[in-house]
């Protein structure tokens, strides 16, 4: 029979999306370093690696998932490893001779380990080819080889490559789904209490240095002006910001009048040094999807509190949990301050137990919490997010039940019930089925027409399918560690 593992149903519906909406699987090989890589699309894993070459001697091995890259930093590769295409990937994994590759790979984030594999064939004798670069070829270079590069020395104006003109080039996709005057879900960008603020990325390329990057136009967020480091000499930057561009009320309105999108216009002056300003207009554009609920993975909760420390308590016990207040860092736009607060079951406030400064670039917020348990309850924590603009939004609660010692014991003996009917479940399903992997549609219907069976399921591949006993966890089979 399959190896069997114990998950919650939420498991098994992830799962299951995830492989439905990967893309098609592609290879690439690292040439340089002597490995290979496979990408579906969400994970990246080692395929092939080359017995003594650099990779193999720094430790890598066929099977191991690669979960992020460390070194070389290139801007293109900053996202997920596994939402790279074909290029970027293959790109992004090449060492410099001055950099070393340096991977996080294990089976995830949390458990992963450092490997770092350093190139050993000759060094060229320039780095860089002769000439002066295009914007194209800048941007595949590392992020250490940008600042070693120099192209003013090139600029002549008779010999200046048109790609290397001062330009401004804005990125951005913004969607917002709206039903029945309310906004269900938003995608690049983040939203206040307010303000919509899509996510935007401007690239500004000129011949020397880039000295600064004024953005004019409507709304709370500008004039802004961008501008690289002091010790920045690199003539291309890529700035990555965030402004309020619509408020709530536009979007409920628009989507009420019947529109489909809103625009807004940034003007921008870009300043190369010894240029003159470059003047442009930037549109900005927020698609709208009015009257229908956004797609499963897009939702407006903000579900960033997380609980440690005992997962229930008695009544009468001393009872101190750990309160996180997670991935403030990638909140769009940036928080200001965070109050912890107790909710009731409908969300309506009870007390406000602490409010903590969100410094920028804050990761995460720790602090600790005394609850009430003079009676049996269930306590609800949820953090209120303040942003600059003075609006607030509250994240999802999580939940402490404070049980009766009676409670305690009756759910014991369930369980225990419960447990002595999955293996005996368990038994007869190993006699009745010694293959349940090689046809899943027939064993999940088996399993459905059980008495004993609370549910059961399994994706249309073939690939799992789960089961649980009433009183029981669930049951997932993985068909691929027969």
């Amino acid at each position: 029979m399959p190896a069997v593992c114990l998950l919650l149903s939420a498991v098994t519906s992830l799962f299951t999306t995830t492989w439905l909406l990967a893309a098609a699987p592609f290879t690439v090989a690292v040439e340089p370093v002597g490995f290979s890589v496979r990408s579906d699309g969400a994970r990246v894993s080692i395929t092939q690696v080359v017995p003594g070459g650099p990779a193999d001697r720094a430790g890598l091995e066929a099977g191991m998932r690669v979960q992020s890259i460390v070194s070389p930093v290139r801007a293109f590769a900053q996202g997920p490893i596994g939402k790279l295409g074909r290029r970027d990937l293959h790109d992004a994994l090449q060492p410099t001779w001055d950099e070393p590759l340096i991977l996080t790979v294990g089976k995830t984030p949390q458990e992963g380990h450092l490997v770092s594999v350093q190139r050993d064939d000759a060094r060229p004798a320039e780095e860089f080819p002769p000439g002066p670069l295009t914007l194209k070829q800048l941007e595949r270079l590392t992020l250490s080889q940008q600042a070693r590069y120099h192209p003013a020395r090139f600029s002549s104006p008779q010999g200046r490559d048109p790609e290397d003109e001062p330009s401004l080039t804005l990125h951005h996709e913004s969607q917002a789904w709206v039903k029945k005057g309310q906004l269900q879900g938003l995608t690049g960008g983040g939203h206040t209490g307010l303000w919509i603020h899509p996510q935007l990325q401007l690239d500004s390329n000129c011949p020397a240095r880039i000295e600064k990057v004024e953005l004019r136009g409507l709304g709370p967020g500008l004039p802004r002006t961008l501008t690289p480091a002091p010790e920045d000499t690199n003539p291309w930057q890529q700035f990555d910001f965030d402004l309020p561009l619509w408020s709530l009320r536009d979007v409920t309105k628009a989507c009420a009048a019947g529109k489909t999108s809103l625009t807004a216009s940034l003007r921008a002056a870009l300043s190369c040094q010894g240029e003159p300003v470059l003047q442009k207009t930037l549109p900005v554009k927020l698609t709208l999807t009015c009257h229908q609920p956004p797609p499963e993975d897009v939702t407006d909760t903000l579900d960033l509190v997380a609980l440690r420390g005992e997962e229930e308590f008695l009544v009468g016990a001393k009872a101190v949990v750990t309160v996180e207040v997670m991935r403030l860092d990638t909140e769009v736009p940036q928080v200001e301050a965070a109050t912890v607060v107790e909710v009731d079951d409908q969300g309506k406030e009870l007390r406000r137990v602490i409010t903590l400064p969100v410094p920028a670039g804050t990761e995460e917020l720790k602090t600790e919490v005394t609850l009430d348990t003079t009676t049996a309850r269930t306590v609800r924590l949820a953090a209120e997010l303040r942003f600059p603009d003075g609006s607030t939004r509250r994240t999802t609660a999580q939940q402490v039940p404070i049980l009766t010692p009676e409670l305690v014991a009756a759910r014991q003996k369930e369980e225990e019930a419960g447990g002595e009917r999955l293996q005996a479940f368990t038994a007869r399903f190993s006699k009745e089925w010694k293959s349940p992997c090689a046809n899943v549609p027939a064993t999940v219907a088996w399993l459905q027409k059980q008495p004993e069976i609370a549910s059961a399921s399994g994706d249309k591949g073939g690939h799992h399918f789960s089961y649980q006993v009433k009183g029981s966890l669930l049951i997932l089979f993985d068909c691929h560690q027969q």
